[in-house]
């Protein structure tokens, strides 16, 4: 049987290996979101989540949708030369304080247009402020 450590370990190199965005040097950045995750999610349930469970959220719920999103031409724009997964943790932050900041969960999608409209640079941060203008009218 894995330990609780084997199982976290085995399941972060996999994100890693089986991603386009992590590195080995990713490990504990990878690690803190997921057990953040988890937290959240089992604060939110009201039951314990397990590490399995937490992963599988944290993939379908964050990675996925934010990762998405950020392959639109605005984020691509708005950072350029930037590597993907400081953006992507930096969006994955700004998601979190949004969320507290409006009062509810705000989706994937509008956190990373906001943050591409808050702190892009050129092009990519002008055709961001014309979604988010778009999205409020």
């Amino acid at each position: 049987m894995r330990t609780n450590e084997n199982q976290k370990k085995e399941s972060i190199e996999f994100l890693i290996k089986n991603t386009d965005m992590f590195l080995d040097s990713d490990y504990n950045r990878v690690e803190a979101q997921i057990e953040g995750h988890r937290y959240f999610l089992g604060k939110d349930l009201k039951c314990p989540i397990t590490w399995d469970e937490a992963v599988y959220s944290w993939m379908s719920n964050i990675y996925q949708p934010i990762s998405q999103v950020m392959e639109n031409l605005t984020t691509q724009m708005s950072f350029p030369g930037r590597r993907r997964a400081d953006v992507f943790f930096e969006i994955c932050d700004h998601l979190y304080f949004l969320s507290l900041q409006k009062g509810y969960e705000v989706n994937p999608y509008d956190a990373v247009i906001h943050y591409d409209a808050t702190f892009g640079k050129a092009i990519g941060k002008f055709l961001a402020k014309l979604q988010v203008a778009k999205n409020v009218a």
